[in-house]
C-alpha cells in the first residue's frame, strides 16, 4: 500500500505557497514541496498540491493495482474528489487533472483527515513556502 499525504501552506499577504507531499510506501517515507510563487488561494494550493503528489507518484507505483490511499486535510478538495465536481470555476482544470490521473489506478482512494494528523505534510509545505524552496 501507498499513502500519500498532501498540503499547502498559503500567505495570503503574498499571494504565495507552499506545497508539501510526504509519500509512505513499504516502510520508506519520500517527501516533495515546491513553492509556488503566485496561488488564487490556499484552496487552489492544496488542490495544486494533489498534483504533485500524482506527479511524483508514478516512480513509487511497482504496478497499476497497488492501493493507494490519498489522506488530504482539505474539504473542499476531497468533496470535490467524491462528486467529481468543483464549484468554483478556478478548480475545474486542477480537479480534471487529477481525476484524469487517478484514474489510472483501480485501486486509488482518498481520505479527509484533520489537520492534527497531516503534520508532515503540513511542516513540508511550511517549509516550502518559508523557504521558497522549489523541488
Amino acid at each position: 500500500m501507498i499513502r500519500i499525504f498532501t498540503d499547502a501552506a498559503y500567505n495570503p499577504k503574498t499571494k504565495e505557497a507552499g506545497l508539501g507531499v510526504v509519500l509512505f510506501v513499504n516502510q520508506s517515507r519520500f517527501d516533495y514541496h515546491e513553492f509556488l510563487p503566485q496561488a488564487g488561494d490556499n484552496h487552489e494550493a492544496e488542490f495544486t498540491a494533489v498534483q504533485l503528489a500524482m506527479q511524483q507518484l508514478g516512480q513509487h507505483v511497482s504496478h497499476q493495482d497497488e492501493v493507494i490511499l490519498l489522506h488530504c486535510d482539505s474539504k473542499i478538495v476531497i468533496q470535490s474528489l467524491d462528486k467529481q465536481y468543483a464549484k468554483q470555476e478556478a478548480y475545474h482544470l486542477l480537479l480534471k487533472k487529477s481525476l484524469n490521473q487517478i484514474a489510472q489506478y483501480p485501486n486509488f482512494y482518498w481520505k479527509w483527515i484533520p489537520e492534527k494528523e497531516n503534520l508532515a505534510a503540513d511542516q513540508v509545505a511550511r517549509h516550502a513556502l518559508h523557504k521558497k524552496l522549489k523541488r
